[in-house]
C-alpha cells in the first residue's frame, strides 16, 4: 500500500526501495524479505488487475440498465480510475503484459472480462435491446475490442487521450449493438407494366 501511494504520487521510476520501506515503516531488510525489488512490488499489483476488472464489470451486471448503458458505465469507471492513477495504471498494465502475456494468447487484462461482456450482451438480446444476428460472445468481443483499441494506443503513448477514447469507443460499440430493422426488399417494376 505504501508503494502504491508513492508510485501514484511520484511515479514508479522516481520511487526508491528506501522510500517504500520508510513509508511502510519497515527496515529495507524487511522489504527485501518480501520483495526482491520494487519491480516485484509492481508485479504483485498486476495480480490485482483481474479481480478489480471483474468487480467493475460485476457492478455493471448488477445495475438495472441496458447493455449499452452497462458498457458505457464500465468504460467510464475504467476511465475515471485510470485518470486518478494514470502513471501507475499504465505501469501495472505494461508489467502485466511483460510478465504474463503469452505469444498468440489473450491479453491478460482482457481475460477476466470476456464472459461478463458476453453476459451483458445476452441479457440485452433477451430484452430486445441488442441485435440478435450475431451470437452474444462475438458481439461482446467486438465491444471489448473497441475499448481495447484505446488501451493499446495509451500503452504505446502515455499522452494519448485514453479517457476520452474509452467513452467514445463505448458509445460507438453501443450504437453497433442496437437491433437491426428487418430489411424489406421491394420488387422493382419492369418497364411497361
Amino acid at each position: 500500500e505504501a508503494a502504491r501511494r508513492l508510485f501514484v504520487s511520484q511515479g514508479f521510476d522516481a520511487t526508491t526501495v528506501a522510500q517504500i520501506a520508510e513509508a511502510a515503516d519497515v527496515a529495507q531488510a524487511t522489504f527485501f524479505l518480501h520483495f526482491p525489488s520494487k519491480a516485484a512490488v509492481l508485479a504483485e499489483m498486476t495480480g490485482e488487475v483481474a479481480e478489480h476488472l471483474r468487480a467493475l464489470i460485476g457492478e455493471q451486471l448488477a445495475r438495472r440498465a441496458t447493455a449499452q448503458e452497462r458498457i458505457r458505465g464500465f468504460a467510464e469507471r475504467v476511465a475515471a480510475e485510470v485518470g486518478a492513477a494514470r502513471g501507475l495504471a499504465r505501469e501495472v498494465l505494461l508489467e502485466l503484459l511483460r510478465s504474463r502475456a503469452q505469444p498468440g494468447g489473450d491479453l491478460p487484462y482482457l481475460s477476466p472480462v470476456h464472459e461478463p461482456f458476453a453476459e451483458i450482451i445476452r441479457a440485452g438480446q433477451a430484452a430486445g435491446e441488442v441485435r440478435t444476428d450475431f451470437e452474444a460472445t462475438f458481439l461482446g468481443e467486438m465491444a471489448l475490442g473497441a475499448l481495447n483499441v484505446a488501451i493499446v494506443h495509451w500503452l504505446e503513448d502515455p499522452r494519448f487521450p485514453l479517457e476520452d477514447w474509452l467513452r467514445r469507443a463505448a458509445e460507438s460499440a453501443g450504437q453497433a449493438l442496437e437491433p437491426r430493422a428487418p430489411v424489406v426488399r421491394r420488387r422493382r417494376k419492369r418497364p411497361g407494366r
